[in-house]
């Protein structure tokens, strides 16, 4: 309002009319936003340049669609430091039309609706996430006050602020059941962006107030589940709580190997790649404190904004909003599998869920991908009249195709090299699930759980992907199974049994391991055999340090036997790390004839062939693992 009047004395200051037109987007009014962004940009244009670009964002987000190229001559003239991020933009939405077109074409088979007056008010909701499929956690100002003055010389002012409040689901519709209870509004902030942990023992949430600068500064907040009561919150720490800077909307994860929780943020922190950014931290329990943050890096992080990230423990992904990404408008909902700084590429989730306003703050239900919540400031027919997309609503979401995988089995030991017959259930070993990425050949983390008591495990898996799943438990030897869920079209569990085998301390014989007479060049079956045999071993476990050793009959000096034998060991080992084992997890030994496992002739001093024969052999036994700092940790202690 003040900006209103202001542009009324002064109707020709480009500078006013600009301001005008952000305050404007920034309470998310778009259309007289577009009206405004255009008239700064005529008012002076080679000095309002960066007006029309943002004149371009709200016709998209108004579905109105224009060519970009005049926005490219006209940031020609723009002298920004964040330029080559607007150039790059740009670049984005020049695909934009032929993006939407596509998106429309081929909308998603999904139901939304606009939660009622009981929930949504004329101001901003946020942040719903689910306790339980017919209870959640929500932000809101509930008040009939429609516009507050706000003394931007006091930020201890009096101001209406944010609290969390509860709603249940009663006969399919949601309804507000009044304060979240415990000791989570505190006086005098916005509280907001409830995420649990996984065992739900924690709560983290955000709390933000403005500073002295007027700027909205948020931080992170941890309470913990003590005898059925939540204990007072307390501050993440000054290292995630970095002053000058927000850090808010956390999401909760578990690293998939180590099982370490990890907390998901927001912050507009140096060193991002602009914009908001996600970032992530763990709590160091040696320390008693959460780790220095670390940014989630370029493949989820644009020269825009990335927020309202949401970790889903069911299927292992990760949804957020971002408008750095091809999209149809404002802030769209994207996803994508990893974790920390590995991650698939995000994949937008399409119309109608997502739209030319601002999508945002997707969660699911806790049991089923079926359900799931948002938040969107799009256009939405009420029973009084159509709003204007100014304020943040929350809509429910029901998926009415959703596919529902599990991959299922059970591990069990085995004494058989080829991993085939089943023996006793293994509990407790960690089966690790990986998303190949479609780009590439790598895989991303998705998921770790343990074996259960009968060797037993489960878990969820979407639709269209490739797998690959590894077990881990000490004393045996790593198991790596591949599958893949394409052209599944139907709910049903996959099931995947897999042999585990003990770890070898003892040397263990690798067969048909042949040389040409008196040489040490391996044969075309040797390297067969080590193919199927040996690499398979290595590959699956890349912690282990191995010895490769090779013996001779008794024909020939010990010197002439000794030098053979190491030869011929030294190439097993050349062969494995051409293969791309990493030379310092192996070590050739040749110990010619000193080490006979059968006569090498009879009693009577006549040749024993065959005695001879399974003494020129080759074999290899674990020595040690490489340890992180690349020191080798002793076999007995691991």
């Amino acid at each position: 309002m003040y900006f209103e009047s202001y542009r009324d004395k002064r109707p020709k200051n480009y500078k006013i009319v600009y301001q005008l037109a952000e305050s404007y987007r920034l309470s998310k009014d778009y259309r007289e936003a577009e009206k405004m962004y255009l008239k700064a940009y005529q008012l002076k244009p080679k000095k309002n340049a960066l007006a029309l670009f943002h004149y371009a964002t709200m016709l998209k987000t108004l579905a109105i669609f224009r060519s970009p190229m005049n926005i490219m001559r006209s940031l020609k003239e723009y002298k920004g430091k964040d330029k080559s991020a607007y150039l790059k933009m740009i670049g984005n939405n020049t695909k934009a039309t032929a993006f939407v077109s596509e998106m429309m074409d081929k909308p998603l088979n999904v139901k939304i609706d606009h939660l009622d007056s009981t929930i949504n008010t004329s101001h901003v909701e946020a942040g719903p996430v689910f306790i339980n499929d017919s209870t959640m956690i929500y932000s809101s100002l509930k008040t009939d006050q429609k516009y507050f003055y706000m003394n931007t010389e006091d930020s201890s002012s009096n101001e209406p602020f944010r609290k969390l409040y509860t709603a249940t689901k009663e006969n399919d519709k949601w309804i507000t059941k009044g304060l979240l209870d415990g000791p989570f509004n505190a006086e005098g902030v916005h509280n907001s962006n409830v995420a649990f942990s996984k065992d739900g023992q924690r709560i983290y949430f955000s709390r933000c107030k403005r500073n002295r600068k007027n700027k909205n500064i948020c931080a992170l907040y941890v309470s913990n589940l003590n005898d059925g009561n939540w204990s007072e919150p307390v501050s993440l720490g000054d290292d995630v709580n970095l002053s000058g800077y927000t850090s808010t909307q956390p999401t909760v994860a578990t690293e998939a190997k180590k099982n370490r929780e990890i907390i998901y943020f927001v912050s507009d922190r140096e060193n991002g790649r602009g914009g908001m950014d996600i970032w992530y931290t763990y709590y160091d329990s040696k320390l008693k404190l959460y780790k220095p943050p670390s940014n989630a890096g370029s493949k989820i992080n644009t020269a825009g904004d990335e927020i309202t990230p949401y970790y889903d423990y069911v299927s292992g992904t990760l949804f957020f909003s971002s408008d750095g990404f091809q999209g149809l408008g404002g802030l769209d909902i994207f996803k994508t599998n990893g974790e920390m700084k590995r991650w698939s590429i995000p994949q937008n989730l399409g119309a109608p869920l997502n739209s030319s306003y601002d999508d945002l703050y997707y969660s699911q239900s806790k049991s089923s991908s079926e359900y799931a919540m948002m938040v969107s400031n799009r256009e939405v027919k009420t029973s009084l009249n159509i709003s204007k997309g100014c304020c943040d609503d929350i809509f429910s979401i029901h998926w009415l195709d959703a596919i529902m995988l599990e991959v299922k089995g059970s591990l069990y030991e085995t004494s058989d090299t080829a991993l085939t017959s089943e023996g006793i259930p293994v509990k407790g070993a960690k089966v690790f699930l990986e998303m190949k990425n479609p780009e590439d050949t790598t895989y991303v983390p998705v998921n770790g759980i343990f074996t259960d008591l009968d060797g037993k495990y489960k878990m969820v898996v979407l639709p269209d992907r490739e797998y690959r799943l590894t077990t881990k438990k000490e004393g045996y030897l790593s198991s790596v199974r591949e599958f893949s869920t394409i052209d599944r079209k139907k709910n049903e569990s996959i099931e995947m049994n897999i042999g585990v085998k003990e770890a070898p301390f003892d040397a263990i014989g690798l067969k048909n391991i042949y040389y040409e007479y008196g040489k040490a060049t391996l044969t075309q079956a040797a390297m067969n055999s080590i193919d199927t045999t040996l690499l398979i071993i290595m590959q699956n476990n890349p912690d282990l340090v191995i010895e490769i050793s090779s013996h001779t009959d008794h024909v020939g000096t010990d010197a002439a036997n000794e030098i053979l034998s190491q030869e011929r060991a030294q190439s097993v080992v050349d062969y494995l790390v051409k293969k791309g084992i990493e030379v310092t997890h192996l070590n050739a030994r040749g110990y010619g004839e000193s080490q006979p496992i059968a006569p090498n002739q009879f009693a009577d001093g006549t040749d024993n062939a065959e005695g001879r024969q399974l003494n020129r052999r080759t074999e290899f036994r674990i020595i040690g693992k490489m340890r992180p700092d690349g020191k080798i940790q002793e076999p007995g202690i691991f």
